[in-house]
């Protein structure tokens, strides 16, 4: 495992375990230059949106999750365009980039899908325990 995914994954584990002075020392050691960078955190966030959607979504179905998800942020919080993250959840169900689905900066998407994890976490009600679990499966999808 590199160190940027082993980061990475702390990063998301602080913020899962509501550790926001963990998550800001954590979050300052990224480096959005590196070749690696966002993609434990994609491949958590994937596991997490396969995980709530088991059987996929149709295009209207991730459209009301997204904008559900953007009526429940506090105001004031990340603006998200609702398209780009109808996109990202498209793409994490999907395990990839769709042709044509290239995203925004790399530090937009981290930002975006490292909320919405939390969000999908949360929803699915995954314990320390299972949210350790979570974060040990993407490390294994990382390693491979």
């Amino acid at each position: 495992m590199t160190s940027v995914t082993s980061t990475e994954l702390d990063v998301l584990g602080a913020l899962l375990a509501f550790d926001f002075i963990g998550f800001a020392q954590k979050s300052a050691a990224l480096d959005p230059t590196d070749p690696h960078y966002g993609q434990a955190v994609g491949a958590s966030f994937e596991l997490a949106a396969r995980r709530r959607f088991p059987q996929g979504a149709t295009p209207q179905e991730i459209s009301g999750y997204v904008a559900d998800f953007l009526g429940s942020l506090d105001v004031g919080a990340e603006d998200f365009d609702p398209a780009f993250l109808e996109r990202l959840v498209a793409d994490g169900l999907h395990g990839g980039t769709a042709p044509g689905g290239e995203h925004l900066d790399p530090q937009t998407t981290i930002q975006a899908r490292l909320v919405l994890t939390l969000r999908l976490v949360r929803e699915l009600g995954l314990g320390p325990d299972q949210q350790r679990e979570l974060l040990v499966e993407a490390a294994h999808r990382m390693a491979a």
